[in-house]
């Protein structure tokens, strides 16, 4: 099967809400996949976004679902990139990062910086693809 539909499974990690302190997605399970890309979806902040007061957009991996999650360095990230900063005139915008790493498991992190008193509504969505088994059913 060639088309996107039967190669990709997308999965809802975070639920869209106001987000004013750190969000932190479900854990990605990765077992049968060889990629993965990782949506942030922002609305409009509430905050008035800045050099000190913005969102930073990140990965984190683990072997495990339930162990200790690190940062995801720049070499496991399909662009070299593994992280991203939302600040002024850059909310309202989707983000996105890959996952070439080795881990089994990977987090989306969206963590604020200075102070959020209304803050944005952050969702986030993962994609898995180059699966062990065709069509990806779930």
């Amino acid at each position: 099967m060639r088309d996107l539909y039967d190669n990709v499974s997308v999965t809802q990690v975070t639920t869209p809400a106001v987000a004013t302190a750190t969000v932190t997605s479900s854990a990605i399970d990765l077992q049968g996949f060889n990629s993965a890309i990782v949506l942030f979806d922002l609305g409009a902040s509430g905050d008035t976004l800045s050099s000190s007061v913005y969102w930073t957009l990140s990965l984190t991996e683990c072997s495990t679902s339930g162990g200790t999650f690190t940062p995801v360095v720049t070499t496991d990230t399909s662009q070299g990139i593994n992280s991203v900063t939302v600040a002024l005139g850059q909310d309202q915008a989707s983000y996105k990062l890959g996952y070439i790493g080795s881990q089994r498991y990977v987090k989306a992190v969206a963590t604020p910086t200075g102070t959020m008193t209304h803050g944005v509504i952050i969702g986030i969505t993962s994609l898995r693809s180059n699966s062990a088994y065709k069509p990806v059913t779930y």
